[in-house]
């Protein structure tokens, strides 16, 4: 007799209307609660796996999206699952399930990041604001230290599409599923109590919540994406290629100068001078690298790149280094391969370091593209790949083989919505303007992908203005990737006075629960004068303007003075405009012209 007959025969099933945690939080409660054999056909719940530990008055530390809570009580749980057929199968499921005192249904779905499909611990806590459970995934890979690259190949040349497909969509989906019936279960929630049901994630944990909205459209009531990996990072090589391109290696403080110099001139270019980019796309065009040339740089010693204490002046030869990255990555017929960054944001990828036998600099590439290009394209488990081996040319091949060999899988770039939509779900998709890792561009293109695709018949600003309805995307002023402020190279974290939305979830909460919609995302700034101070944050693609100064030379004014919800405007909010420019909607939607399907 399976486990869940037995516990239904014995009776073991109690109400938590009026329980408190010790009542419900034991290892045969949580048994009684799982989901009933034929619940999720091909899946079955391992026997004796199940754990239960209560915690209380627990303090969940603030992170980037969620502000932290004191004085929480719930239910640890751990527990397994195989897949029908393939008997040495397990997949862990990680739960916090809040006091029923402080249960306020909803259920919450956490992302991983890198090649992760969990956060651990981290993650669970960001439903504890919230009264929500919250809950991760293995994914089947070993265990929640583990993660794609230990399973991803028998063998070299052998791939794992089990473990392929789970990282990709598959893991995610049952976890949801089965999470959301042992929530109702748990609190004994008739068929008809609604539970809310969310997902939050950002980089790899953004990817993950795109796969569900995608291919999953009805799991959710509402998503929370943040800097999506829609596509695995190839595009790490640019930087390297770009200094290889002109044989100059210059090192991370003669580029950090001219970052520094782009962020002193583009910084006003919104109309307000506050220490943050908030027109990448105006930056983009405006500042010119040579502008640095001969301005001075010090830095101390990077024992970590083996490099001393340098001190110079920006050459000519860096600041084509610099603009050849910005431009993005061409094929040999000078078309365009990948989204690029704009020059306020970190030379993240064009790191260098000390050779001691030569005493010369050497690119340094990121050392998660070697990796998934191992992996995934080239089926090989090695950490390097030696640069000598990568061009734009090869890098082209690359994406496009894989565009081909994962485009349903982990490439999450399906951009008909409609089954989520139609289903009343609701999305925030928030993205860093600053983003080193993953270019905001990525998400712009995504994004009007799916404006095209869901209102054909409507011109852009009509377009957004539909969708936004259901769908909104927030490109965030001086934001890095998934946090405020920016990481330089060498990946120090160099906080801003930047508006950081660091209640996502809370204003997507109130969107879904209660219709409150808002224009403008809510942001409180993180730093200088107004630290702690709201701030809207305009919807793409809408761009912000500030006291007067129209940012776009007078051409292209648009609405959207909305607020960002909930929150009390200063004077100065209010002279915050948010307002449509052709130019840099163009600037945020390039084609990528070196493919002859859409790639985006």
């Amino acid at each position: 007799m399976g486990i869940l007959k037995y516990l239904a025969v014995a009776g073991l099933v109690a109400s938590t209307s009026s329980s408190s945690l010790p009542d419900v939080c034991t290892t045969a409660f949580v048994e009684s609660s799982l989901p009933a054999p034929d619940f999720f056909p091909g899946l079955e719940l391992i026997a004796g796996s199940v754990t239960a530990q209560p915690v209380t008055n627990f303090t969940a530390p603030p992170d980037s999206t969620h502000p932290g809570a004191t004085g929480r009580d719930f239910c640890n749980v751990t527990f397994a699952y195989r897949h029908v057929g393939r008997p040495t199968d397990r997949v862990n499921l990680w739960l916090y399930l809040p006091s029923p005192a402080q249960f306020k249904k909803r259920f919450l779905a956490t992302g991983g990041g890198g090649l992760s499909m969990t956060l651990g611990a981290r993650g669970l806590a960001t439903g504890l604001s919230y009264g929500a459970v919250s809950i991760t995934t293995d994914a089947g890979f070993g265990g929640f230290d583990s993660d794609l690259s230990r399973v991803i190949l028998y063998g070299n040349g052998a791939m794992n599409y089990d473990a392929l497909i789970a990282y990709s969509y598959r893991a995610m989906h049952e976890m949801t599923v089965l999470g959301k019936e042992l929530t109702r279960k748990f609190y004994n929630a008739s068929n008809s109590t609604k539970i809310y049901s969310y997902f939050h994630g950002c980089s790899e944990g953004g990817r993950e919540g795109m796969s569900q909205v995608q291919k999953y459209g009805t799991t959710f009531d509402g998503i929370s994406v943040g800097s999506p990996a829609f596509r695995h990072p190839i595009f790490h090589y640019h930087g390297p290629l770009s200094q290889r391109k002109l044989n100059y290696f210059p090192s991370v403080c003669e580029l950090s100068r001219i970052t520094a110099d782009a962020i002193a001139f583009c910084d006003p270019l919104d109309g307000k001078t506050d220490g943050v980019v908030a027109r990448t796309d105006l930056c983009f065009a405006r500042f010119n690298a040579s502008s640095s040339i001969g301005n001075p740089y010090n830095c101390s010693a990077v024992p970590q790149l083996g490099q001393p204490p340098i001190a110079g002046t920006v050459s000519a030869k860096a600041a084509a280094v610099a603009a050849e990255t910005w431009r993005g990555m061409y094929d040999s017929n000078n078309k365009l391969i990948h989204p690029f960054f704009a020059p306020s944001v970190e030379f993240g990828d064009s790191v260098t370091i000390l050779n001691p036998a030569t005493n010369q600099l050497e690119p340094f590439p990121n050392p998660l593209s070697p990796a998934v290009v191992n992996l995934l394209i080239k089926e090989v488990y090695s950490p390097t790949l030696p640069l000598d081996e990568v061009s734009p040319d090869i890098v082209r091949e690359w994406v496009n083989d894989s565009m081909a060999k994962y485009l349903s899988g982990i490439y999450t770039l399906w951009p008909d919505l409609t089954p989520f939509k139609s289903n009343g779900g609701k999305m925030i998709f928030w993205h860093g303007e600053a983003d080193a890792a993953i270019p905001a561009v990525s998400s712009t293109m995504y994004q009007d992908k799916v404006r095209k695709t869901m209102y054909p018949g409507l011109g852009v600003q009509q377009g957004y203005a539909e969708m936004s309805k259901w769908n909104k995307l927030f490109l965030v002023p001086g934001g890095g990737h998934c946090d405020p402020g920016t990481v330089d190279p060498l990946g120090v974290f160099k906080p801003n006075s930047a508006a950081w939305p660091t209640e996502v979830l809370k204003s997507l909460m109130e969107w879904v629960e209660e219709g409150k919609d808002f224009e403008r995302l809510e942001g409180i700034v993180q730093g200088g004068e107004k630290k702690g101070e709201k701030e809207g944050i305009c919807g793409f693609p809408l761009r912000p303007v500030w006291a007067g100064n129209n940012g776009s030379d007078g051409k292209g004014r648009g609405k959207g003075k909305g607020k960002g919800k909930g929150q009390q405007q200063s004077e100065d909010e209010e002279e915050l405009q948010c307002v449509f420019d052709q130019q840099s909607f163009e600037f945020f939607t390039p084609k990528l012209d070196s493919f002859l399907v859409d790639a985006y």
